[in-house]
């Protein structure tokens, strides 16, 4: 499981995948199946990659030479769910546009519920990165857990941090830093 938001660049996502990220794509979540126990896959593990565009699903086939990519986009989903199981909980995505739902199945109880609740945020529009449709400002989220109210210069510290990973461009930047300077003013 990886947290870090530029763990795209690390050596533990397939090189498959590597090539289908975008230029500002980041990795918020790497969930990955069990390989013992109900629902697992001993040799080949199944890889859900969450980013702060959309969700990467990879299934290995012919042990592991192949895999099928299920490439889906935050406004493409419908639902998400858990089904949990005594050892494992299975993450059911429901998509506008398969009529099956995907299912991972064999994940960890934990790495499923973060994994559930970056994929509502990123149904919502309130993931890192990504453009509230109801609000047309950025909620920064980590962990699940909304900022708590901070000083303006932490504020504008962290997005100068996230313009210089490539979270947010030149333009996003000014417009947020503008924003949140006007804010402040007494």
């Amino acid at each position: 499981m990886t947290n870090n938001p530029n763990s795209h660049r690390a050596t533990n996502v397939d090189s498959d995948i590597q090539h289908l990220l975008l230029q500002r794509e980041q990795i918020l979540l790497r969930v990955t199946q069990s390989r013992v126990g109900p629902g697992s896959s001993m040799t080949t593990p199944a890889s859900l990659y969450i980013t702060n565009i959309r969700v990467i699903y990879r299934i290995p086939k012919w042990a592991g030479l192949k895999a099928d990519i299920i490439d889906i986009n935050y406004q493409d989903i419908a639902d998400v769910s858990l089904k949990r199981g005594i050892l494992h909980t299975d993450i059911v995505l429901k998509t506008r546009f398969h009529t099956e739902d995907i299912v991972i199945p064999g994940i960890d109880k934990h790495t499923a519920e973060q994994a559930d609740v970056f994929i509502r945020q990123g149904i919502r529009g309130e993931g890192l990165g990504q453009q509230s449709s109801n609000t047309q400002n950025y909620t920064y989220r980590t962990q699940g857990v909304e900022e708590q109210k901070q000083d303006p210069l932490d504020k504008l510290a962290k997005l100068a941090d996230l313009k210089q990973k490539g979270a947010i461009t030149d333009e996003e930047f000014q417009r947020l830093k503008t924003e949140l300077l006007g804010n402040y003013k007494e």
